[in-house]
């Protein structure tokens, strides 16, 4: 064997030569801090040209000018983009945190306390490491007096910081309005906000240590990794730009193989930018790093420099092999001789043979660790001794990452595959892709980890390389399925984009499987309520099938019932209706009438029906979805959980709520079975249930849905997901009718605002906003504002579901109170009897809908003096309210108490009660 430190200098130790003008741009940056408010400092080139060998050296330039400038405190870290995980916010912030705190103790306290309140808000059950914060944080702290399952709240803070030294003390004083505001925080809120808490942390530290700072960033262009030419080019590096501005004073030094484009964004960013074009390696530069790693024969000078064209890492694999062969003989200038690819050959050449068939099938994966390394040598045999595994970082081209993993120059990387034959890099890609596959089977859907992230993305690369483009997409889809069911649409979406790149390529337009891929994209789209971006997904898609599959086909119908359902979030019920009519007609013909997909658009179309007030025609259809779908799955499966679901919203929209309450149960606990219970779809449930509580007058119980509902959904949809505004609405809602006004109305702007950036401006679901907003108003007696946003409601309710329609009814109904508290009277009757009309019409006489509109035209005649016929409505109405929601309901104590003083108003001395 032949490994060992090659020469006199191993590849951490080989000298770095001139490159002067570079470094004196540093110099000159490290100097000029104080002149700028932001200072980047680029520098770029071809790959292999030597920009992470220059920011190695920058770094150890910043140690030697410390030394000179005593007057000078720089502190430092870096981090390599190479490393696909490095490229994410979070991971990047922390990698940087854990360097700073090592290196130089500084403290993150305000970031730790943002990553772990935001962690215990995503993962309640899971609890906290220590392992995750370093030495001496707050956090560690915090654990070390409650446990893991510690409640980060302002209190149990305070009580770390009342025995904390002195120095602590300052700091939380300081940060006392961020420390409270963050523990009140949404986790998608926190999760945004951590870059600025970690440039709070740093800023904090410098200004106290009178330090400067200078942050490392190395294969930049890796950010825009199988993403070129997709969307905006600025909008990869957005958040890094970002970081950059909270942080004024810090000097970044960024190394890529192009120049940035920052300026294209903001003009602005041309004061600060230093921007520095790496070329060749100067030949008497060269010639000194030959000379001082032994390489001294003139004649062999030269041909390692004709080979190598100024390049460092040919000139470093020259010296590997130099060093290699003269461990066995003296080289010879014809040792060299050759273009650069033959110069790695040469360096190929005088490897043990262990060495050669170990680095080739290492060539393979984007990086390795010790497991992989195992099972490579394993399975194709090459003879590397298991122990001898750290020795690969003897070679110039290797580098370890801080999380153990192990990775190689991507020049290397590229020759020693076109090295071997085809056969066996197929063998290698093959072995594995498997390997990562059998990691992504039987993963539990409640405890998807950043390692199975890892082996979806890694299987999926080399899955690239070994199957058919049509094999892949079967793969990525069944391959992914557990990370759709657990709601990491983010997180898919780059994958599905990078398959349609491929088949783009090399298929024609038309292909089915194109139309499958745009079909499951809009999919991910139409869950992340990005309804915009969908549509024309599902629209493309469609055009595809129909014509390369037919009209009749399945996966046309497919295809029509989730652009109905795309329509349907839309508000768009004309264009809905006919595509899920369409998309039944075709199922069951094609598949019969009890086949599941049936269901699943019979289900569909029962929604739509549902929201259109269209009842009777509804509760139809969800039977029938429902009986099929228990026969064909059984009684446990989640679409049996969502047809119960359904079936409840409907009943409670009927005003049978005992019905609608033992359905809510056998949908929430059919989905905390098998989501577990902070899934989108328990959400859900837990939302249509605070629903029905609320219309019970069970408003604390209703309370609690709530908030444990918009929770489960921000963290798992984000803040301005549109599901997110239908539990704002819900409770806002639940705190108006408990006369907590002054909380549901900041809830109802909030909801409005993510609907009017999501929908339609005509859509019913502003409307619903619209409409809550104007009651609240009416209630706290701004009866202007009340006024303008109930005739926007009833605008959009008219023009998208219709006159006729409950909604239309509940705006009519509403407005008859305002008109009739603001004393116009004639109005307020006027608009009462349409809602009437309606409602009787949609619900019939017995729904508490009809009794609320009784109700309320009876305090109108009864502010206009004709008691009795306010007597005989009030009276209907108690009838009403009595048989639907029992006599200990609050409406039917209204009623009733209205009645008596009627009664006693016209001296009745009995009336039914």
């Amino acid at each position: 064997m032949s490994i060992s430190p090659r020469g006199c200098f191993d590849k951490n130790e080989r000298p770095f030569v001139d490159r002067e003008t570079y470094i004196q741009a540093l110099r000159e940056a490290l100097n000029n801090l104080d002149q700028k408010d932001y200072s980047v400092l680029v520098y770029y080139g071809v790959g292999g040209i030597g920009k992470t060998s220059l920011r190695k050296e920058l770094s150890k330039l910043l140690e030697k000018h410390k030394e000179s400038h005593k007057n000078l405190n720089v502190i430092w870290a870096n981090v390599d983009f190479s490393i696909e995980s490095h490229r994410q916010m979070d991971k990047f912030l922390i990698i940087l945190k854990n360097q700073l705190h090592e290196k130089y103790g500084v403290k993150f306290h305000l970031f730790d306390i943002g990553h772990a309140v935001y962690w215990r808000k995503v993962n309640p059950q899971l609890p906290l490491l220590k392992d995750s914060y370093s030495e001496g944080s707050i956090v560690t702290d915090l654990l070390d007096t409650f446990g893991g399952l510690v409640s980060i709240n302002y209190r149990s803070i305070k009580s770390i910081v009342e025995s904390a030294p002195d120095r602590f003390k300052e700091w939380a004083l300081k940060r006392d309005e961020a420390i409270a505001n963050i523990v009140n925080m949404e986790a998608a809120e926190i999760e945004k906000k951590l870059p600025i808490f970690w440039a709070n942390d740093l800023a904090d530290y410098l200004n106290f240590t009178s330090s400067s700072a200078v942050i490392f960033i190395d294969t930049y262009e890796a950010l825009w990794e199988s993403h070129r030419g997709q969307g905006n080019f600025n909008s990869k590096d957005k958040w890094v730009r970002d970081l950059v501005a909270e942080l004024p004073g810090v000097l970044w030094v960024i190394c890529g193989r192009e120049a940035l484009r920052w300026e294209e964004v903001d003009e602005d960013w041309n004061n600060y930018l230093e921007q520095q074009h790496i070329g060749k390696l100067p030949e008497k530069d060269a010639v000194d790093l030959l000379n001082i790693c032994g390489v001294e024969n003139e004649e062999i000078q030269k041909v390692i420099l004709d080979g190598s064209k100024g390049v460092p890492y040919y000139l470093d694999l020259a010296i590997d092999t130099y060093n290699t062969i003269k461990k066995k003989r003296q080289p010879v200038p014809a040792d060299f001789s050759g273009t650069r690819s033959e110069v790695f050959e040469r360096f190929i050449k005088y490897l043990d043979k262990q060495e050669i068939e170990t680095l080739k099938v290492l060539s393979a994966p984007r990086f390795w660790d010790y497991y992989l390394f195992e099972a490579l040598v394993k399975k194709f045999n090459t003879g590397y001794p298991l122990t001898s595994f750290s020795d690969l970082g003897n070679f110039s081209f290797t580098s370890r990452n801080h999380d153990g993993k192990w990775y190689m120059h991507q020049l290397m990387k590229e020759g020693l595959q076109e090295y071997q034959a085809r056969e066996l890099r197929e063998r290698v890609h093959r072995f594995i892709f498997d390997y990562y596959t059998e990691k992504l089977s039987n993963i539990d859907v409640k405890s998807v980890t950043e390692e199975h992230k890892t082996a979806l993305m890694e299987g999926f690369y080399h899955a690239k390389v070994v199957l058919k483009t049509p094999e892949l997409l079967k793969w990525l889809i069944a391959s992914s399925k557990t990370f759709d069911d657990a709601a990491l649409w983010s997180f898919l979406v780059p994958l599905y984009n990078e398959m349609l790149r491929i088949q783009e390529m090399e298929l024609p337009p038309e292909h089915p499987d194109i139309g499958a891929t745009l079909h499951k994209m809009a999919w991910l789209y139409k869950d992340m309520g990005r309804y915009k971006d969908a549509l024309p997904l599902y629209q493309r898609s469609l055009e595809i099938r129909k014509k390369v599959l037919g009209l009749e086909h399945p996966d046309v119908a497919d295809t029509l019932n989730r652009t109905a359902w795309v329509y349907f979030e839309m508000g768009d019920y004309k264009k809905a209706k006919p595509l899920y009519q369409q998309a039944l007609e075709i199922r069951e013909n094609m598949l019969g009438p009890e086949h599941l997909e049936v269901a699943k658009t019979l289900n569909g179309l029962a929604v739509l029906y549902r929201n259109m007030g269209k009842y009777e025609q509804a509760l139809s259809l969800y039977l029938q979805s429902f009986e099929i779908r228990k026969k064909v799955l059984g009684s446990e499966h989640p679409d049996v959980a969502k047809t119960l679901n359904n079936m409840a919203v409907l009943y409670r929209n009927m005003g049978e709520y005992e019905k609608a309450v033992l359905l809510y149960q056998q949908a929430l606990n059919l989905r905390e079975k098998v989501f577990g219970s902070e899934h989108p779809e328990v959400a859900q449930t837990l939302n249509n249930m605070a629903i029905l509580y609320r219309r019970m007058a069970k408003y604390e119980e209703a309370v609690s849905l709530c908030q444990r509902s918009l929770e489960i959904k921000e963290n798992f949809l984000g803040p301005s997901h549109p599901s997110v505004s239908h539990a704002l609405n819900n409770l806002a809602e639940v705190y108006k009718e408990m006369g907590k006004c002054e909380m549901a109305v900041p809830l109802c702007h909030r909801a409005l605002e993510i609907r009017e950036k999501t929908l339609e401006i005509s859509h019913p679901s502003i409307a619903v906003t619209l409409n809550l907003l104007a009651g609240i108003y009416g209630s706290m007696g701004d009866y202007k504002k009340a006024l303008l946003l109930y005739h926007q409601a009833l605008d959009i309710r008219k023009k998208m579901l219709g006159v006729e329609h409950p909604d239309t009814a509940e705006t009519l109904n509403d407005l008859a109170k305002l008109y009739r508290n603001t004393g116009e009277s004639e109005k307020a009757l006027s608009l009462c009897h349409q809602a009437l009309d309606i409602r009787e019409k949609v619900f019939g006489t017995e729904h508490p809908d009809v009794a609320e509109t009784l109700n309320n035209l009876a305090e109108i005649y009864e502010s206009i003096g004709k008691t009795e016929k306010a007597q005989l409505l009030y009276q209907q109405a108690l009838d009403i309210r009595k048989r639907a929601l029992g006599p200990e309901h609050p409406d039917t104590a209204k009623t009733l108490s209205s009645l008596a003083g009627i009664c006693k108003k016209n001296k009745a001395p009995n009336f039914e009660n």
